[in-house]
């Protein structure tokens, strides 16, 4: 459960036992020593999200300070390829939100600027940290550290945010029932399915797609 350091005084001694142990530690000991437990657990956790924060912040001041310095950013042909790559991020809107089907929809797009190949992976990353929030901003980070590829960062994205119950519910709502509104551009629709589809690594041949797509068209097409 979410806990805070002064939401540490409404807990009675039992509760502050189950806290202990769901974290790893000692549950023995009075109500005083199991609070102050708790809190300095809790000030050391936050003072390394903190930490983490300000090194991926770091990673962001430096990419921007100094875009020469990224391998890749000049192209053959002279245009900056950097230039082209935030120019096309400032027409998307910014991740505000920790619901899926929003973290869906902006990782998607980020996926089509990272499919024209303007930078390499470790650039890239670097570049949409300012459009994320804070437990993005840390989550981003962290691969940056790693060294991790874009493919493997969408990965670990689907697993720690997309557990199993999620997926399937995003696969019913828009693959399999995302049914066609009449008016809706077809090409949008397609797309809105084949890119949920590829993102969700829903188990599906391209036809079958084809076919649920057709299966699931307005009236009047």
């Amino acid at each position: 459960m979410a806990l805070s350091a002064s939401g540490l005084y409404r807990l009675s001694a039992e509760q502050l036992r189950v806290e202990c142990s769901e974290r790893g530690l000692s549950s023995s000991g009075p109500v005083r020593v199991l609070r102050a437990r708790l809190a300095n657990y809790l000030k050391a956790d936050q003072m390394d999200r903190k930490e983490e924060q300000q090194d991926a912040q770091a990673s962001v001041a430096a990419a921007i300070l100094n875009p020469g310095s990224e391998e890749g950013s000049q192209g053959d042909s002279g245009f900056n390829r950097t230039q082209v790559l935030s120019d096309l991020l400032k027409q998307i809107k910014p991740l505000s939100s920790e619901e899926p089907e929003d973290i869906l929809r902006f990782f998607v797009k980020v996926g089509e600027i990272h499919d024209l190949g303007l930078v390499d992976d470790r650039v890239f990353i670097t570049r949409i940290l300012p459009f994320v929030p804070g437990e993005f901003l840390q989550f981003l980070g962290a691969r940056l550290r790693e060294g991790g590829s874009w493919a493997g960062c969408k990965s670990q994205l689907l697993d720690g945010y997309f557990p199993h119950f999620v997926r399937e519910r995003l696969i019913r709502d828009l693959i399999v029932f995302n049914f066609h509104g009449e008016g809706q551009s077809m090409r949008v629709y397609i797309d809105q399915v084949f890119q949920a589809a590829e993102f969700l690594q829903y188990e599906a041949t391209e036809l079958q797609l084809v076919e649920r797509v057709v299966m699931n068209l307005h009236p009047r097409f």
